[in-house]
């Protein structure tokens, strides 16, 4: 029995021994393994690549492109291929936004002003589904005192004059109305109501459903009846409401033209040799309209607006305020009503010289004649 287990470990150090002979001939085990060597990848070729961000539509000069070495087993040739000549891109036009760094092939160039590969405006991309933009017409006073940016959040106020009409005529009330006479006095189916006058034969049109132009009353101290006419035309009432909340505000400006977009400053040599940069200085004007976007039938009230002339503010909004509140249409009487202003009385005294409208000061900034800062 012993023997029978002395001669299995026998056996098993036997094929170990083997084992172990083995892998040493393969070079498995005590002999190290030294990894080969990364073979260069050859940079035998030049490709053109953008020095600079060049923006859509952008003419391109020399200092905004230069050449980079490049594996020649990788080059693009053919249709749409990368450019290697220097030659094939300075003066042309990108036909789309070319990133720094980022080689130029042939279908990203072009030598006709205008033919871009992207087609429609990089504005349009901001709008969100179901909206729409319109440009209105803005001011110091109208725009938050130009704090307004891309991105805010703004409220829309309109403020308009309000007058009678006539339904038919659609000119201001009241109208001047006339009596029809005929042979034997007043036809029938007379306009208005009639006062006979102190001086026999004559009558005048008093109100009535019609509205003539003046009325018939009675003086309270003489007792005489009188017939009141207008010295003037109707006065407008002016009243003022929001009509838009949470309008997004797309751009503040003019968006830039093709041609205004890229302005490189560029390096000329001078006599003798010398390169001189030359400074370009431009004067930036306050922003005379700003664009908005909104629902589509809130732009065609915006629209209505313009078109009536009428006066357009926007007040700013926090940049997380959600809140939708109603408003109260604000007129002279919300005004006498809500904040407790009194009518002035009728004194027997009064401002010399005489004043018909409210001075406003003159802010320095706005005036043409300011001291220079």
């Amino acid at each position: 029995m012993r023997r029978g287990r002395l001669l299995v470990l026998v056996a098993l150090l036997f094929l170990g021994v083997a084992l172990v002979a083995y892998l040493v001939l393969q070079g498995g085990i005590g002999t190290p393994v030294t990894p080969a060597e990364p073979t260069a990848e050859p940079r035998d070729a030049t490709i053109v690549i953008a020095a600079q961000d060049i923006p859509r539509g952008a003419e391109i000069p020399i200092d905004a492109v230069m050449t980079s070495a490049y594996p020649s087993d990788m080059l693009v040739t053919g249709d749409g291929g990368m450019i290697t000549d220097l030659n094939l891109v300075v003066g042309r036009y990108a036909r789309m936004r070319i990133a720094r760094g980022l080689p130029i092939t042939s279908n990203m160039v072009t030598d006709k002003a205008g033919e871009l590969l992207d087609v429609g405006s990089d504005a349009a991309i901001a709008i969100p589904e179901g909206l729409t933009a319109i440009a209105i017409p803005i001011s110091r006073l109208s725009s938050v005192a130009y704090a307004l940016r891309e991105g805010d959040q703004v409220d829309v106020l309109v403020s308009l004059l309000v007058a009678d009409y006539d339904a038919e005529f659609q000119t201001l009330l009241p109208n001047i109305s006339a009596v029809l006479y005929g042979i034997d006095g007043p036809l029938t189916g007379r306009i208005c109501d009639l006062v006979t006058s102190p001086t026999p034969g004559i009558y005048v049109c008093v109100a009535n459903s019609d509205r003539p132009i003046g009325r018939a009353e009675t003086d309270v101290t003489t007792g005489e009846l009188l017939y009141m006419i207008p010295r003037e035309d109707q006065r407008p009432r002016l009243v003022t409401q929001r009509v838009i909340q949470q309008a997004t505000v797309l751009h503040v400006g003019t968006f830039p033209l093709q041609d205004e977009i890229y302005q490189p400053t560029y390096v000329s040599p001078e006599e003798g040799g010398q390169a001189t940069e030359q400074t370009v200085t431009t004067v930036s004007k306050p922003p005379d309209i700003i664009t908005l976007i909104v629902e589509p039938q809130q732009a065609l009230a915006l629209n209505y607006f313009m078109k009536a002339g009428i006066d357009i503010v926007l007040t700013l909004r926090a940049p997380n305020d959600t809140k939708q509140t109603e408003t109260t249409s604000v007129s002279l009487e919300y005004l006498f009503n809500n904040y407790n202003i009194t009518v002035p009385s009728k004194p027997a005294f009064g401002l010399q010289p005489r004043l018909d409208r409210i001075i406003p000061p003159v802010l320095p900034n706005d005036s043409s004649t300011a001291p220079a800062q």
